[in-house]
């Protein structure tokens, strides 16, 4: 029956002990109010002058104009419908893809 006291002690300072730390998490401190520091004049740095620019690099108009047989073979047969189009569809294929022909070579040619 000895232990029966010491156990209620050790329930009433744990309690007493929460009761504490919970009444301390709930007051607040006060805050000091911070004051900026003031700002100190910074000497003007010297302005760099921009590098002259180089010219552009050239590009090769010639790799980016260069049409691969298969692409000019699509733009003349796509330009053949559109004249067979215009006809109707009753004129002759073979005269429509002719004529789609010269006018592909001539647009690839201006470029």
């Amino acid at each position: 029956m000895a232990t029966t006291p010491s156990t209620s002690k050790k329930k009433t300072s744990s309690s007493a002990a929460k009761t504490t730390a919970s009444a301390k998490s709930t007051v607040k401190k006060p805050v000091a109010a911070k004051v900026a520091a003031p700002k100190k004049a910074v000497a003007a740095a010297p302005k760099k002058t921009a590098a002259p620019k180089k010219p552009a690099a050239k590009r090769a108009t010639a790799a980016k104009s260069t049409v691969t047989p298969e692409q000019r073979y699509c733009m003349v047969a796509e330009a053949a419908y559109y004249h067979a189009e215009r006809q109707g569809f009753m004129g002759d294929p073979v005269q429509n893809w002719i004529a789609a022909e010269a006018e592909i070579a001539a647009l690839l040619s201006k470029k």
